[in-house]
């Protein structure tokens, strides 16, 4: 049985119907190891994605995210705001383009 994928269930349910498939007739699967329940977290990036986390939320800024409240960071090359903690992104003008966010910025 493969639960627990709130909104990736979608894709996520693919992967793993492949992987019980390979399991019942005893063949290895290159996904396993990352849809193992007993897998570890712990890597070097959760501590930095958690510091920023934490950064972002306690420094001042004119611009936050509308879902949760993130700082966000301008991204010069795509010239759009984006909220490293949930993905949203917003144009120059505020308005929405994809994320979490269901509304565009207070500017």
């Amino acid at each position: 049985m493969a639960t627990g994928f709130n909104k990736w269930g979608m894709t996520t349910v693919i992967v793993s119907a492949m992987i019980l498939s390979d399991l019942v007739q005893c063949k290895t699967n290159p996904y396993a190891d990352v849809f193992s329940p007993s897998r570890s977290m712990l890597r070097p990036q959760l501590a930095v994605n958690g510091w920023e986390a934490i950064v972002s939320l306690l420094t001042p800024t004119t611009r936050r995210c509308p879902h949760l409240g993130c700082a966000l960071k301008w991204n010069p090359q795509e010239h759009t705001w984006d909220c490293p903690c949930h993905g949203s992104r917003f144009a120059e003008d505020g308005k929405r383009i994809d994320g979490p966010a269901t509304g565009d910025l207070k500017l």
